[in-house]
């Protein structure tokens, strides 16, 4: 097959000498929190799927039955051949029932990480949740943590003050969300304390996510595609955010969604020309893609 020349909005040309599989962050990418997916996108993935593309999901979330059965859920007539989550952590395939999970942080890991970070937590009424491996707890409960509870049908622990009964289970990464001024300070005493061993990520303003090192969506995409004998040279990237950056830089062609972050869009190849709501994903997808494809 001839490679796909592609002329990005950038003003830049890129060349993908054949599309095999499409991944996209959710939240931010493909919809907004909580949103359905957006007509183009669906008509996009539809086509995709016909003519025998790969089409994959790549989230911070932790996969579970839901997440595997996200298409039907949206309304496509098939469900995604792969799901990355937890940033990379997780990877679940489809059509072989395969599926890879990272290691939990324990009691003591999360406990050094809540010990640390704390102070600030109590300064500035941090709402913070622990994520994955059955642990729902959670401090200073309020209006996200609400409305997540809603999304995701689950009631948080609150364990407000309690840092013993916060790590009572362990998780697979924990969520702080906090207004975007006070990002830095945390930045900064995460740095100070706990950069060693672990990450701190940032998958949208006001809400950063601890969890191992070493653990990012491509890591994770490229387990999936070594499981299917193909290379990164061969998928197309979606995201918006920190948390997608490297699966954008090892991406045959990595694009940042147009309400994507600054950091987010030096780092990718092309920009959508509609925002994640408008359907930046699909809209790239039927301008810029599937009219190449033979």
């Amino acid at each position: 097959m001839n490679p796909c020349i592609i002329m990005g909005r950038i003003g830049v040309k890129y060349m993908i000498q054949k599309v095999k599989g499409v991944v996209a962050d959710i939240d931010h990418t493909l919809t907004m929190k909580g949103g359905s997916l957006p007509e183009k996108t669906m008509e996009a993935f539809e086509i995709l799927h016909q003519k025998g593309v790969l089409i994959g999901l790549a989230t911070g979330r932790e996969v579970k039955e839901k997440l595997k059965q996200q298409g039907k859920e949206w309304g496509l007539s098939f469900e995604f051949d792969f799901v990355v989550g937890m940033n990379g952590g997780m990877v679940y395939d489809k059509n072989h029932d395969r599926f890879e999970t990272m290691d939990v942080l324990s009691y003591d890991e999360m406990f050094r990480i809540m010990t640390a970070l704390y102070p600030l937590v109590k300064k500035y009424q941090i709402a913070v949740n622990a994520e994955g491996g059955d642990n729902y707890c959670a401090m200073n409960i309020g209006p996200a943590l609400i409305a997540s509870s809603k999304r995701r049908g689950i009631n948080y622990i609150d364990t407000t003050g309690d840092i013993k009964a916060f790590c009572q289970n362990p998780a697979y990464k924990i969520i702080f969300r906090l207004h975007p001024d006070y990002q830095e300070e945390l930045y900064q005493v995460f740095s100070e304390e706990l950069n060693d061993d672990y990450q701190m990520i940032e998958t949208y303003p006001g809400s950063v996510e601890v969890m191992k090192k070493g653990i990012n969506k491509a890591n994770g995409i490229q387990t999936y595609a070594s499981w299917n004998d193909i290379t990164m040279d061969e998928i197309i990237c979606f995201g918006d955010s920190e948390n997608d950056l490297f699966m954008l830089q090892e991406a045959g062609l990595g694009v940042c969604v147009l309400d994507g972050s600054d950091e987010c869009k030096k780092i990718a190849d092309d920009i959508t020309e509609l925002p994640c709501e408008e359907g930046g994903v699909g809209d790239y997808l039927l301008k810029h893609i599937i009219p190449l494809m033979n």
